[in-house]
């Protein structure tokens, strides 16, 4: 689980600097994060931080679309909330889980 989470740390911060794709990869860093939480979580955790920042505010693919749609009369802000809100909803997820896993170890030791 150690090498996955780093996997999807280095991919994160890879996905900041690649112009269009990288908000899909972001978005597959952040499914690994999830699966990877409970046994390895400031490593998860840091991924989801550069996700959601990346995706929030360094990703000028998503500001531009994002704007082009909202000068046809489309609403592009909902389109930003999903992406930035997808990485958001997987964290609040992962750390969910956590806690419930933890419950579940103190109750059975």
């Amino acid at each position: 689980m150690k090498a996955l989470s780093i996997v999807a740390l280095i991919f994160a911060a890879i996905s900041i600097f690649v112009p269009v794709v990288g908000i899909f990869i972001a978005m597959g860093c952040s499914v690994l994060a999830l699966i990877t939480f409970c046994k390895q979580p400031t490593l998860s955790g840091i991924t989801f931080g550069i996700n959601i920042i990346s995706t929030a505010f360094l990703s000028p693919t998503l500001a531009l679309t994002a704007s082009d749609m909202h000068n046809t009369g489309e609403d592009g802000v909902s389109m930003y909330l999903f992406y930035v809100g997808f990485h958001v909803v997987l964290m609040l997820i992962a750390f969910i889980t956590l806690f419930i896993f933890k419950k579940k170890k103190k109750q059975n030791p």
